[in-house]
């Protein structure tokens, strides 16, 4: 069998792979969208069963293979980047699957399914006790599940891995230490100018109906084709990627900044999602880098664009339009508002600044976990010592405190890190679009996104995942990963806006 002929099974396999990913997505997305409470059992049984097959694929006799096959192979004689992408990603997963049992892999998805029910009603009832023994049995079966891919790395390593493609703990803490240190410097500075912002008029009340009308018309105007994705309303936002022109968002109406600002974001997903090249997509490798470069996207929708005040110089004439109580404040006002700095419990509705303190608190929990070094007992305690430590407040409660974020129910356990990380390629990113476009900002205010789309299109998402993180980022910017400029960005934006001087 010749090298065309290996390449183009192992293309199959990869399409083949992704078809389940897009039904396992679906499920997910009919979870939260209207999977009632009677058919949540069958449904549970429905998740495990087709995830066995997905895992399944990479057991195959063909499929070892295969793997022998291109794992022995020079890379330097594959012909171009794309075949040597197909070759990489097809690699990566079957050294994740072929060393997990079926049956660990089944156990996951079904204890999910269950552990992320039973999330939603310790949520809403906060209660920690609740969820508490779901909570150690994903962290207890992630943990096999790491030692079993590789028992020669600390889990994290693994975990992180397999979020964030290439990257380790000590790049992580690395990375971390240095924004920590910076976003702590910047939080006391504009802790101590005594500069006072109003954003009551963020608190509405508005109607649902007029908070998703507006959302709507935000992120199309921004770029995102409800016609390859769709629209949903969940307690916690997310993207389902159920194909690659199928990419739907969520959001949540409760205040009018998660409303708008969790629907950018979403929308920033969905863009980087569906936007894959169509040879990309012919190839099975769709959807972009998961994780930090993923995060990377919805954040820069979210903030660099969507709170930056040339995007709201030209949309706020139609948010006074749409919402009339905002007719009493001026655009300065209004942008200080959504901009302004103050410490708070949850992490999808911090500021821009101190958001990525979140997930670093969360990062440095899980590794502590893993080591021994917390119990799940301990867990509600410390998770409020680290908050009181690093911003200053103490969650009132579970719901507040350790119950806020759904991930941990659906697995990701080794996640949290993407979050940060994705600020930083995201500062990046902005910095190497800002010298190749510098009339980029100009043109947002003038309710032009050509220039923005057609850099972030061009330089990444066409690629969809055809290069991990640490070469993408090295291609879009020219450089290796740092927290440079996203804290650059962080000091000019705010120093505007509190005087720092």
């Amino acid at each position: 069998m010749d090298y065309a002929e290996q390449l183009n099974k192992v293309k199959a396999l990869l399409k083949e792979s992704r078809y389940y990913d897009g039904l396992l997505n679906f499920f997910v997305w009919d979870q939260w969208q209207g999977l009632p409470a009677q058919g949540q059992a069958y449904r549970q049984q429905m998740q495990g069963y087709f995830s066995g097959k997905a895992a399944e694929l990479y057991l195959r006799d063909e499929a070892r293979r295969l793997a022998q096959y291109f794992a022995a192979f020079d890379p330097a004689r594959l012909e171009s980047d794309l075949e040597r992408a197909i070759v990489r990603v097809y690699l990566r997963h079957y050294n994740q699957a072929a060393r997990i049992p079926v049956e660990k892999q089944v156990e996951l998805a079904e204890l999910t399914a269950q552990a992320g029910q039973v999330w939603r009603a310790a949520f809403e009832k906060s209660d920690y006790n609740l969820f508490r023994p779901y909570l150690e049995r994903v962290f207890r079966l992630r943990i096999e599940m790491a030692g079993l891919q590789d028992a020669n790395r600390h889990p994290l390593d693994v975990m992180a891995d397999g979020a964030d493609e290439g990257i380790d703990t000590a790049q992580v803490q690395r990375l971390f230490a240095q924004l920590k240190a910076g976003l702590r410097t910047l939080l006391r500075r504009i802790q101590s100018a005594g500069v006072e912002i109003d954003n009551s008029c963020l608190a509405g009340p508005f109607k649902k109906e007029d908070l998703r009308a507006l959302a709507v018309y935000l992120v199309e105007a921004t770029g995102y084709d409800a016609t390859r994705g769709g629209y949903g309303e969940v307690i916690h936002p997310f993207t389902a990627m159920l194909g690659p022109a199928d990419a739907r968002i969520t959001t949540n109406y409760g205040t009018f900044a998660f409303a708008i600002f969790a629907a950018l974001h979403e929308a920033g997903h969905a863009m980087y999602g569906y936007r894959s090249s169509p040879e990309v997509a012919e190839a099975g490798l769709w959807g972009g880098n998961h994780g930090g470069f993923h995060e990377a996207q919805s954040r820069f929708y979210e903030n660099l664009v969507g709170k930056s005040r040339p995007f709201w110089e030209f949309f706020y004439p139609e948010l006074q339009k749409r919402l009339p109580a905002f007719q009493a404040v001026d655009l300065d006002g209004f942008y200080r508002a959504i901009n302004k700095v103050q410490p708070s419990f949850k992490r999808v509705l911090a500021d821009e600044l101190t958001y990525s303190l979140h997930p670093i608190i969360r990062f440095e929990i899980e590794k502590d976990i893993i080591e021994g070094k917390v119990t799940f007992d301990a867990l509600p305690a410390v998770w409020n010592d680290k908050y009181e430590e690093a911003l200053g407040i103490r969650p009132p409660d579970d719901r507040a405190g350790v119950l806020q974020d759904v991930h941990w129910s659906m697995g990701l356990v080794g996640y949290f890190q993407s979050y940060a990380l994705g600020n930083l390629y995201g500062g990046q990113l902005r910095q190497a679009m800002l010298r190749a476009e510098p009339d980029v900002y100009a043109e947002i205010g003038r309710g032009n996104f050509g220039p923005l789309n057609r850099w972030l299109t061009e330089n990444v998402h066409q690629h969809g995942a055809m290069y991990a993180p640490a070469e993408m980022i090295r291609r879009a910017a020219g450089e290796d990963l740092k927290a440079d400029y996203f804290l650059a960005y962080l000091a000019e934006k705010y120093r505007d806006i509190y005087h720092l001087g």
